[in-house]
């Protein structure tokens, strides 16, 4: 038969007469081994009844439900054995992260992060996608309707945003280069002018995390191509990611 569990009251008697006593001797032996007066007894006895009485009131109530897993005499969280998930489970938490993935991360591929994870991270955490997903948000945001090019074949332009003000389509070619040192240079401004041609488009914008090396922004500029740099980046760009990362912070809470 199962051990039946002493109740309430029992088990706060046993930990009360338990610290009592164990103040009592301790009490004795010390006034023993000093020959102290007989008062320091009579005070001993108190303060043996004062932390018996304290500590029997940690004794929890087994009956509620917040009690289950503590120690039924010191009221203390109790270690339990860990259940092994079962394979349904585990399978389960396999397949949770794929049902929770914003769309924005394209199913997982290229290892590109979920947008509200992209708006929440430094510059110099982005990967190249991910640096052009944020820019990407930023025209949307901002009035804009970009559309993006298929990754694998790009043909040197990433995406393609529609202007506001008269419907003429901007072929537009981002670069993160963060920190790299690695400058835009004239080959790639002529790559991207070649490459607006083929998505029909009448005017062309490279934007960089990095900077242009002077002989790019001189070719930039006589084929009538916009360039933003690293400047625009942390004056135009930053601000708005600052702003939506507090509005998530702030729906979070």
């Amino acid at each position: 038969m199962a051990r039946k569990m002493p109740s309430r009251k029992q088990r706060q008697k046993i930990v009360y007469e338990g610290v009592a006593v164990l103040v009592i001797l301790c009490g004795i032996g010390i006034w023993w081994q000093f020959q102290l007066s007989i008062f320091f007894l009579v005070v001993t006895v108190f303060v043996a009844v004062t932390l018996g009485v304290i500590a029997s009131s940690y004794a929890p109530d087994m009956r509620k439900k917040e009690n289950k897993n503590k120690n039924p005499f010191t009221g203390l969280p109790q270690k339990t054995a860990m259940k092994k998930p079962s394979k349904l489970t585990a399978a389960k938490k396999q397949t949770a992260p794929a049902k929770s993935a914003s769309s924005s991360e394209r199913a997982g591929k290229y290892g590109v992060r979920p947008d509200n994870v992209i708006l929440q991270l430094p510059l110099e955490e982005l990967s190249g996608l991910e640096f052009e997903q944020l820019v990407f948000l930023y025209f949307k945001a901002i009035g804009y309707k970009p559309v993006k090019t298929p990754e694998a074949k790009d043909g040197g332009v990433d995406m393609i945003l529609t202007n506001k003000a008269d419907g003429l389509k901007i072929a537009v070619q981002v670069k993160h280069r963060y920190k790299s040192g690695n400058q835009i240079t004239v080959k790639e401004i002529r790559e991207l002018d070649s490459a607006k041609k083929n998505h029909r488009c009448i005017s062309s914008w490279f934007i960089t995390s990095g900077t242009f090396t002077n002989a790019a922004l001189v070719e930039a500029d006589t084929r009538r191509m916009k360039t933003s740099d690293i400047t625009y980046v942390e004056n135009k760009i930053i601000p708005w990611k600052e702003r939506e990362t507090a509005k998530i912070t702030l729906g979070a809470m």
